[in-house]
């Protein structure tokens, strides 16, 4: 694991610059405390500035990684799970390893295959690979790739004067010229879908390489990004499979990634809530170790609905494991905000963000450098309630009414926002405009809502241009996927990797600990998506075959009880305290108060205080948005 900043320069008057590289991987220090270096090409065209986290071979498993000859550069962020495999096959190719670390797969697989190493390699990783001879006109390449689901990010800015990329956009800033400016567009975005979708980020000129994609640059400045793999390809035939036997395939899966991912030379434990994922991974993990396995859980105080301590305490003395908590307490919630968007790089409208932090945090000072996560088990065996709520209400009234006349369907819309909630009537606009229900898992603001807190409100195209291509991407490869699937496809390919993913990744490797997804490994994703959706939501039961799998060795307790969100969710982490904290930074943000409609956002917040509904999600939106101009556009340290 490490962080990465480099640089490709197009012009040769421009020199890469060795200490401004070491200056600029020392911001994103925390990924990597363990060692730094840096690399400059002789012709000074291309540099990379480094910093490690050691986690493989960790005497020896120094990067950036060279060439025997010299002419090509490699650095990984990441690991590389079937690294042993590659590496047999390479030597038996007749290459020549000098290390035990799996990043070296990287290097030789691309002596051997050139860029269709990236199909190769099973893990997480954000890698680049500068080749001194590449290119149809051999004068040099960069190549750059993020892994299939997007579990590590990779950014990257591409411009007159040649590329910058690495792992985290605070080292960009560090070597781009001029002040960053907010891209507008990916603000609008960033308030109605939580994060901004790939490639956009919240920096204007500053863009995010989307997941299961590679991009190349050369010295003319010509940039091309491909696509080398996507989450309906390679699917299983399950034809004639029975219930059982699909249960039996998914642990077969879920047990090998699991195995996988104790690859560590250093102390690993698990995120434990007491939920169904986490509880799954420990059980089959306890199957794999001899010793007892470090569980860690968060709580935040006074909360009762952020507390599943009993539950997690009762799995952990069920596989014998050394069990550890932590306690938030406002104070603690409300002081790390800043900080927050600050290794955030660009707001994730989930408070979440704050526990994990701390219990990232926790982890690492009880000597665990890895731990083990349950993202991604929702999003491939639909367990989320508002999937199995869609669903139906598709089913039910959705869908028959986008069948209707177009003119009964306006009187409809017009007369909707006399007596219905906005959240019905923003449902009645799409139906009416044929769009799609669904437009991911954690919506904020609606058009409609958009239009009346933006000063200068412009039709985004967020439907066509986002989630509309979406959905086309899925019907291209299956013409007759229910509500569910297609629901799903969208989630991966927005809400898990930009802002579930990234909340994992910039939390945790903000405490310099590396989270491992075992529910994302590629082959248990290609059998997910495999899998009839009947099977995932069935018998009014979420996440249905999953908790099949995991009666097999948890109490029923556990796997049938209640779902709550990790900490529960906005509706009780925004508390008094928190949005008096937010009203007070967004009264005053010149910016916010500029760009935004204040009566509306004061509206948000008596609605709220009131406490009959809540309007959590949209103050943690735009506290988000205001922090993060604060600290990035504004300069304000913490």
């Amino acid at each position: 694991m490490c962080g990465m900043i480099g640089m490709f320069t197009n012009r040769s008057n421009n020199q890469v610059s060795k200490i401004k590289l070491l200056r600029a991987a020392e911001t994103i220090a925390h990924r990597g405390p363990d060692d730094k270096a840096s690399y400059v090409s002789n012709d000074g065209r291309f540099g990379v500035g480094y910093r490690r986290l050691s986690i493989i071979d960790v005497g020896g498993g120094r990067q950036p990684l060279i060439s025997s000859d010299g002419s090509i550069c490699v650095t990984v962020n990441g690991e590389i799970y079937n690294h042993k495999d590659i590496r047999k096959e390479l030597q038996l190719l007749g290459h020549r390893y000098n290390t035990d670390s799996d990043s070296e797969a990287v290097l030789h697989g691309y002596e051997q295959w050139g860029m269709d190493v990236v199909k190769k390699l099973k893990g997480m990783f954000a890698f680049s690979i500068y080749d001194s001879n590449g290119g149809p006109d051999g004068k040099g390449i960069v190549l750059l790739a993020r892994d299939k689901l997007g579990i590590k990010p990779m950014y990257y800015s591409n411009t007159s004067d040649g590329l910058i990329y690495g792992s985290e956009i605070k080292a960009l800033l560090n070597l781009s010229k001029g002040s960053p400016e907010p891209d507008m567009l990916a603000v609008a975005q960033y308030l109605t879908l939580s994060a901004t979708p790939s490639p956009k980020t919240m920096f204007s000129g500053i863009n995010k390489l989307p997941p299961g994609h590679v991009a190349i640059g050369n010295l003319d400045g010509k940039f091309e990004i491909y696509e080398y793999w996507n989450p309906l390809d390679n699917r299983v035939d399950l034809v004639g499979a029975t219930e059982d036997e699909i249960i039996e395939l998914i642990l077969q899966r879920l047990t090998e990634s699991i195995q996988k991912r104790l690859m560590a030379d250093v102390p690993f434990g698990v995120y434990l809530s007491g939920g169904v994922d986490s509880s799954l991974n420990l059980a089959l993990m306890s199957q794999m170790v001899s010793n007892p396995i470090d569980t860690f859980s968060v709580s935040l105080e006074n909360d009762d609905a952020s507390n599943e301590n009993k539950h997690a305490r009762s799995v952990a003395s069920q596989f014998g494991a050394n069990h550890n908590e932590i306690l938030v307490t406002q104070k603690q919630f409300i002081d790390f905000l800043p900080q927050m968007a600050y290794h955030q790089d660009e707001p994730l409208a989930d408070p979440v963000c704050v526990p994990l932090y701390y219990l990232s945090a926790f982890a690492k000072s009880k000597g665990s450098t890895v731990v083990h996560v349950g993202e991604g088990a929702d999003e491939l065996f639909a367990g989320y309630g508002n999937y199995a709520l869609m669903n139906d209400f598709h089913k039910s009234l959705y869908s028959p009414f986008r069948r209707l006349p177009h003119f009964l369907k306006n009187m409809v819309s017009m007369a909707s926002p006399l007596i219905l909630p906005e959240s019905r009537v923003e449902y009645i606009n799409r139906a009416t405009l044929n769009q799609e229900l669904f437009w991911g898992g954690a919506v904020v603001f609606s058009e409609s809502s958009k239009k009346r807190l933006m000063n200068q409100y412009t039709d985004q195209n967020i439907y066509s241009k986002v989630i509309q291509s979406y959905y086309k991407e899925y019907d291209s490869r299956n013409l007759d996927g229910s509500f569910l699937d297609r629901a799903i496809y969208v989630d991966l390919k927005h809400r898990l990797p930009e802002l579930l993913l990234m909340r994992v990744d910039k939390m945790s490797m903000a405490a310099s600990i590396e989270a491992r997804v075992p529910f994302l490994d590629e082959q248990l994703v290609e059998l997910a998506n495999s899998v009839p959706s009947g099977l995932k939501y069935k018998n009014g039961i979420t996440k249905y075959i999953l908790r099949k799998v995991a009666s097999k060795f948890l109490p029923d307790s556990i796997v049938y009880r209640k779902k709550n969100g990790f900490c529960g969710g906005s509706t009780n982490m925004i508390g008094p305290s928190v949005t008096m904290y937010a009203e007070r930074v967004l009264n005053e943000s010149k910016w916010i108060n500029e760009i935004m409609n204040k009566n509306e956002i004061k509206k948000i917040f008596q609605i709220h205080k009131k406490a009959k509904t809540s309007k959590g999600s949209e103050i943690w939106s735009l506290l988000n948005l205001a922090l993060w101009h604060k600290v990035w556009i504004e300069g304000e340290s913490f």
